[in-house]
């Protein structure tokens, strides 16, 4: 087994009750709308602390990549992991390091079209075919490809079970030098984030086939199952189209085109892996089912993605080939604006993207889920708990079909 490194409650912070600023230590009231702190004389109380034994877990820090069996997917044993709680464990660095590939190669493509649904989409299924058909030109082979889809075809279906299964199955045995890639094309959407954790008070989610039935799958677990496990030195490449996608992973290190470089979360969640999402859209905006390649309707981005990737015989530089993305999607109508998300911020000068190389080693001194202030929704969208694909997901859209418009 790999190193096992001791984890470290971070010290308790303490926030306002009133705007849920972090407090600053021995202030009296908050610097940011003035309520009085515990022992100023006021009534503002402290945001409560995690029990650190039970939000804290040690052992499995860096281990569950390479506990969990590798098996087919089919018998693949799936267990249940919350991940770690709020706190952080020191991690070795390599920064500047890129790791030879291994040759190891896998994937989980997910297609969701809800057939027979009031959100019935079309063009799902076609984008996992899509994918799976730019992968196989990329080396990687179709026995070490996981389909999950609702076309009825025999396959398994991508239920709420079947996709967490899939997350586990993917990264199993992971080890550097390794190669992943996961595509989601289906309804994204979000819900109310009751941790403080998040920038905009929202956890993003993915909306499996029985999501009526079996929820969402929420970007806490699916971080905790596919992306904090994975050790330093393997290369997960995401592609999520869907509304709602651009955090989808709650990967730390946003690309900001305006600034010219990382953005790191307030409260970041930091892993070792080499992990890149590319997003459809940004956490506010929808993204669209009515693109058409090869005679086939599709997701916007996913058809972005393809043709920006086979645009040249040569890998382009990250933010040509965000460009060309961006380039294929106004070229077609379509409004909404790719994002580039990232587990590691690495130096983008000049560094070219490609789905089977350019791996770096971790660059975190600290892995885990830091909270530096704890963060209220700013947002309403109607629905008080956050249950159901709805919430959040019809944010934005006026005088478009949900068939059409958003997924």
């Amino acid at each position: 087994l790999p190193k096992v490194f001791k984890l470290h409650a971070a010290p308790a912070p303490r926030f306002c009750s009133e705007c849920g600023s972090k407090l600053k230590g021995g202030a009296r009231f908050c610097a940011e709308c003035g309520a009085p702190v515990p022992g100023g004389g006021g009534a503002a109380a402290a945001a409560p602390a995690a029990a650190p034994d039970e939000a804290l877990p040690v052992a499995e820090l860096h281990c569950m990549a390479a506990m969990w069996e590798p098996a087919p997917y089919q018998s693949f044993q799936y267990q249940n992991y919350t991940g770690p709680g709020v706190g952080y464990a020191a991690a070795p660095v390599e920064a500047g390091a890129f790791v030879k590939p291994s040759g190891r190669r896998k994937a989980l493509l997910v297609g969701c079209n809800y057939p027979g649904t009031d959100a019935e989409l079309r063009g799902c299924v076609n984008d996992v075919h899509a994918m799976r058909d730019l992968l196989a030109s990329e080396g990687f082979s179709t026995s070490d490809m996981t389909v999950l889809t609702d076309a009825g075809r025999g396959g398994p279906p991508p239920t709420r079970d079947n996709i967490m299964r899939g997350f586990q199955w993917l990264v199993a045995g992971a080890r550097a030098g390794d190669v992943l890639f996961f595509h989601f094309s289906g309804h994204g959407s979000q819900q109310r984030d009751q941790s403080g954790m998040e920038e905009d008070g929202y956890n993003e989610t993915i909306c499996p086939c029985d999501h009526k039935r079996a929820g969402q799958i929420v970007d806490d677990e699916i971080w905790s199952n596919l992306v904090y496990p994975l050790p330093s030195g393997v290369r997960l490449t995401a592609l999520m189209d869907c509304c709602h996608s651009g955090t989808g992973l709650d990967l730390p290190f946003t690309f900001s085109d305006r600034a010219g470089r990382w953005v790191e979360d307030e409260n970041p969640s930091h892993s070792c892996g080499d992990v890149q999402l590319f997003s459809g859209c940004q956490d506010d905006q929808c993204s669209s089912d009515g693109d058409v390649m090869l005679f086939k309707t599709g997701g916007a981005m996913t058809n972005a993605f393809i043709r920006a990737y086979q645009s040249s015989r040569t890998p382009l530089p990250y933010h040509e080939f965000m460009q060309r993305v961006h380039g294929e999607l106004q070229s077609r109508g379509f409004s909404q604006r790719p994002q580039l998300s990232s587990s590691q911020a690495f130096n983008l000068g000049g560094k070219k993207f490609s789905i089977t190389d350019g791996i770096v080693a971790n660059t975190n001194p600290q892995v885990g889920r830091q909270q530096r202030r704890k963060i209220r929704p700013r947002r309403n969208f109607g629905s008080a708990g956050g249950i159901g694909m709805m919430d959040g997901m019809i944010a934005g859209v006026v005088g478009l079909s949900l068939l059409d418009a958003i997924f």
